[in-house]
């Protein structure tokens, strides 16, 4: 793990997780600059390097100033981008259900530096809106909380998703925020940006196996694919379950659902 390689002003976040197999390497950057998003790209080079161009990243024209060397080992990047947080209430009338929206890329993030453990390999990027009328934010808090993995297994706190020695995991926790209504249900907006000739599926798989994550028996996946759906190029993989507790017991199970594309 990479915090701000290059760079020793903490006033920005980015995270470099790099997996390097024997012929072949995986980089995740994750970033909060801007709305908070992770940039995947797969290579076919051990030794390939993330290059970034501060200055230009930094600047209102922020195009072209993070790339990979050599630029020809890439086969494959996409990104992923959390944008907004949507709260509504299905008790109110249909116009009326949504409350204003949190926009992520208007929050103000702690450094990511304060809460990276290279041991463990994790990071948490915690923020607050930067203007909150409402004070909804006030005692809380909406992080991103980033593992990478050297193994193969299973996670160890619910709901115990499968990785591979190449997967990162991410935790979206939202932490102490207050409702604007009585029965408030929250919502994460996720954007992805793809190259050409990839499309985005979202599948759900139904087993009646809940051995690691009991009473839960869907998994969703959001699946890059080529067009023609003859490979799988990339995944986001999650179950349709969020807790109500920072130590998930069964019992905290909250139901989740997701929309189409």
């Amino acid at each position: 793990m990479q915090y701000n390689p290059g760079w020793n002003d903490s006033s920005v976040n980015l995270l470099h997780v790099r997996a390097a197999g024997p012929g072949d390497s995986l980089h995740y950057v994750w970033s909060s600059i801007g709305a908070p998003a992770v940039l995947l790209v797969a290579t076919q080079s051990p030794s390939s390097a993330l290059r970034v161009n501060w200055s230009q990243l930094l600047s209102p024209s922020p195009a072209g100033a993070i790339w990979i060397d050599p630029p020809d080992s890439v086969v494959y990047s996409t990104a992923v981008v959390f944008t907004k947080l949507f709260e509504f209430s299905e008790a109110k009338p249909l116009g009326e259900r949504f409350y204003p929206t949190y926009d992520l890329s208007e929050f103000s993030w702690d450094s990511l530096n304060h809460t990276l453990n290279h041991t463990a390999l994790t990071a948490e990027l915690s923020g607050v809106p930067a203007t909150d009328p409402g004070g909804g934010f006030a005692n809380g808090s909406l992080a991103f909380r980033v593992t990478a993995y050297e193994a193969g297994g299973r996670a160890g706190r619910l709901p115990s998703l499968l990785h591979t020695a190449d997967s990162s995991q991410l935790e979206f926790v939202l932490a102490g925020v207050a409702p604007r209504g009585n029965s408030s249900r929250f919502v994460l907006e996720v954007a992805t940006v793809e190259e050409a000739g990839a499309v985005r599926r979202l599948r759900s798989e139904r087993s009646i196996d809940d051995e690691y994550t009991p009473t839960i028996f869907e998994v969703l996946s959001l699946v890059a694919e080529s067009q023609n759906g003859s490979s799988t190029l990339g995944f986001l993989q999650w179950k349709a379950t969020a807790y109500g507790s920072r130590s998930p017991r069964r019992e905290d199970g909250i139901r989740c659902r997701a929309q189409g594309l």
